[in-house]
């Protein structure tokens, strides 16, 4: 059990040690009645990670997903939203907050940490400017830096930015200083319509996180998942949150290199759509709504 959690030997053992001298001090110390510190000094704190090991997040196998085409994942929105009623906010709402989540997973929290959200005219940009909004809200210093000029927004995203606008969330009007540093860029950019190379302002900007921790949503930048052409420039992600269900074309090996962890977030779209295309569907997020595919 402990092994498809994705706990490794180091960490099993590690886990005993810790459960045993717990239980061993701990009587110790209630029958002397000895009073703890309330405070250890920073430098005692070790914290020991391990490498793909002792995953914070739930793993599901790849293989027991079902992975979808654009053309299903774009009949998966509609049903969802004309005929189930869920609307595009509530799933952007959905998408933008499992963003937030799996930047501090990666990060190790995001408090005090500088965060630089790149949003795209699109839906997969105001699912971006949601993340800001919950990096921010959880403490992290966020920046948001617009592909296209407002104005070119999708309604429901250019209603996202008039909320971050409100909340006073810095959005850079001028591209990022190429010295600029950050803990961490939030790709979202462009989502699964994305057709042939990124041009103008996405192509610079796109070029402008090579080197950097990056963070994708849905697919990276520069990634056409209608026929799994990797286009220069590209972002090449430390991990990428894809929605709903994974799509066939991040399994490509090309996919691979960019895509970095496979991370699955719910959107809410319920098991009822998916039977109605006739995919086959076990919900994957019994342990939490994001999982890491492994």
């Amino acid at each position: 059990m402990l092994r498809d959690l994705g706990l490794d030997d180091r960490a099993l053992v590690d886990a005993n040690q810790v459960v045993s001298y717990f239980n061993y001090v701990n009587r110790i110390a209630d029958g002397l009645g000895v009073e703890l510190e309330d405070e250890w000094p920073d430098e005692r704190r070790t914290v020991r990670a391990y490498p793909l090991a002792g995953r914070s997040l739930p793993p599901v196998s790849r293989d027991r997903l079902p992975w979808v085409t654009v053309e299903q994942m774009r009949e998966i929105d509609r049903l969802t939203m004309v005929e189930i009623g869920i609307s595009l906010e509530q799933m952007m709402e959905n998408a933008g907050r499992a963003l937030a989540v799996a930047a501090a997973h990666l990060l190790g929290g995001v408090a005090g940490r500088r965060i630089l959200v790149l949003a795209g005219p699109g839906g997969n940009g105001g699912g971006g400017m949601v993340a800001a909004r919950h990096l921010a809200g959880a403490g992290a210093e966020v920046e948001l830096q617009l592909a296209s000029e407002p104005e070119r927004l999708t309604d429901t995203s250019r209603r996202q930015l008039e909320i971050l606008r409100r909340a006073g969330l810095p959005v850079q009007a001028a591209p990022p200083d190429p010295e600029q540093r950050v803990d961490l860029v939030v790709d979202a950019l462009l989502g699964y319509s994305q057709a042939g190379s990124p041009r103008d302002a996405t192509a610079d900007l796109i070029r402008w996180t090579s080197g950097r921790r990056a963070l994708s949503l849905d697919a990276p930048s520069g990634l056409e998942l209608r026929n799994g052409s990797l286009h220069e420039p590209h972002v090449v992600a430390e991990a990428t949150v894809t929605l709903a269900l994974p799509k066939l074309a991040l399994r490509s090996e090309g996919a691979s290199g960019a895509a970095g962890l496979l991370l699955l977030a719910d959107i809410g779209v319920p098991a009822i759509v998916y039977e109605r295309l006739g995919i086959p569907y076990r919900t994957p997020f019994r342990l939490g709504p994001l999982v890491e595919i492994v």
